[in-house]
């Protein structure tokens, strides 16, 4: 033995299957680093040798799916491979081949190939950054297929399912928060698939991980997706219990926000900034008063947990303080136009009576889309005499609130009877006490040039209020503007009437 002479590490020569020396040892570990290394001196061997490496050494697979990630011009053949020996490849190797596949907008393939991989390779995971850039190609082309894998892996995943628990009630298998805006651009995609219940599912989900008053228009947003999912499949029953909920979580008006909500809100900005500066730290004693002891016992005794102000709760009601709306302002039609739909083939065919049950099964509001309907099946007489009656079915509710403007201005663009039209404003200076909204002035000068027997003495006084009014602008057409220039060539001119095609 040679005393003081270095030990050189023996280099692998594979001499069983091939001539040439190979420098590396088959014991490394694949990594992208020691890939770079081998790849250089497997592909100076024969095919027949390397398919026999392989076959004795199937981690030697990342090489061969290194050699044709750089030279393979058929992505078929790239992931064919990775589907058959994708249990011995390398994350880092095959999220090289999804880039390229989200790159090249074949989301197909790449939903295929996640749904493989995810369910048949326990070792293979995809980074945050890559499931980012997946998310960001669904929403952009609206992929039902990719949505539906983003909800399953992200939002609810299907593993929490697999085993049954009693001690976990939701699903705790969260990689990563989802931002808002991506959860509205998935329930999209979910709505125009008429898939409600997976709408619901990411409103559970922004429920548990986000504030209603924060992102109070992301809410509205995921909350009308729902509303429209079952209006698309035609269950009325189901619409009309969300809109109730979505009533609700409306202040009906355009102010600040509800002043308890306000106070809850500003309440807990004072309990976060007291523990990140540690006013209020927790000290903790080896003895405990009496009061304590009673208080866990008590506790013990009815099953439930103390208070922990520490504690935060996406909760902004209950039941003592009722209802407190988290949603500012108000509710229109043309958020919901498939909910619109939905009662206008419904509406139809009632009766009064029909309409006012349908009203009291909803939310008071639910009368904005009745009263469309009406309009849409050209019956707005109907439409103003169901309006009257509503006050009788809610009478703790002032009418100025219950009957909006939407109501008034939709009826008008419904009809051309002047009759009907002045019936309609009478109605609507004795809810409102003689003011009236400018887009109902404009809706009601639209009737009357609208039609042929309006006189001079009818038309002016609306005129002249309209232009009382600063910056307004009305727009009419052709026909319109010939009647307006009929009635007022001897008056003077009204430069804020402008024709459109």
């Amino acid at each position: 033995m040679n005393i003081g002479r270095r030990i050189r590490p023996r280099k692998l020569h594979l001499r069983l299957y091939s001539q040439v020396k190979v420098p590396w040892s088959l014991e490394t570990p694949i990594t992208p680093k020691t890939v770079t290394d081998i790849l250089p001196h497997f592909v100076q061997l024969p095919i027949e040798e390397q398919d026999t490496l392989i076959e004795k050494h199937p981690k030697l697979l990342n090489v061969q799916l290194q050699i044709m990630l750089y030279s393979e011009s058929d992505s078929l053949k790239t992931f064919k491979f990775i589907c058959k020996y994708g249990q011995h490849l390398q994350s880092e190797f095959i999220q090289i081949f999804i880039y390229n596949l989200l790159l090249s907008n074949n989301l197909k393939a790449t939903t295929t190939l996640l749904h493989q991989l995810l369910h048949k390779n326990k070792e293979f995971q995809m980074s945050n950054e890559l499931w980012a850039l997946y998310m960001d190609k669904v929403c952009y082309m609206g992929d039902y297929l990719g949505a539906t894998m983003i909800y399953h892996e992200l939002v609810d995943n299907v593993k929490f399912y697999e085993e049954t628990s009693y001690l976990v009630q939701t699903n705790n298998l969260i990689p990563f928060l989802i931002n808002e805006s991506t959860l509205v651009a998935l329930a999209y995609i979910f709505r125009n698939n008429k898939d409600a219940s997976r709408v619901g599912g990411i409103i559970q989900y922004f429920r548990r991980f986000y504030s209603f008053l924060r992102s109070q228009y992301i809410y509205k947003s995921l909350l009308i997706l729902q509303i429209e999912s079952y209006a698309e499949l035609g269950d009325l029953e189901q619409c009309l219990k969300l809109f109730t909920a979505f009533g609700f979580n409306h202040n009906q008006s355009d102010v600040k926000r509800n002043r308890n909500v306000q106070a809850g809100w500003e309440n807990i900005h004072k309990r976060h900034e007291a523990i990140q500066t540690n006013e209020n730290p927790l000290l903790y004693k080896d003895s405990k008063y009496d009061l304590d002891i009673h208080q866990n016992l008590l506790a013990e005794i009815c099953n439930t947990g103390l208070f922990n102000p520490i504690i935060h709760r996406n909760v902004y009601s209950s039941s003592k303080t009722g209802h407190n709306p988290v949603i500012n302002g108000s509710i229109s039609v043309n958020d919901l136009p498939a909910l619109e739909t939905l009662i206008t083939e419904k509406v139809a065919t009632m009766e009064m009576r029909e309409l006012l049950h349908l009203t009291k099964m909803s939310h008071q509001s639910i009368n904005l889309f009745i009263v469309a309907g009406l309009c849409n099946v050209n019956k707005p007489h109907m439409a103003l005499q169901y309006l009257k009656t509503l006050s009788h079915i809610f009478p703790t509710i002032s009418r100025k609130n219950l009957i909006k403007n939407q109501n008034f201005i939709r009826i008008l663009h419904a009809t051309q009877d002047v009759e009907l039209a002045k019936e309609v404003m009478n109605y609507y200076h004795d809810i409102h006490n003689d003011y009236i909204n400018v887009q109902v002035l404009q809706a009601y000068i639209l009737v009357l040039l609208s039609n042929e027997f309006t006189t001079v003495s009818d038309l002016i006084p609306s005129l002249q209020l309209l232009e009382s009014y600063q910056d307004v602008k009305l727009f009419v057409n052709p026909d319109q503007y010939e009647k307006f220039c009929k009635l007022t060539e001897n008056t003077k001119n009204y430069d804020f009437i402008h024709v459109h095609s």
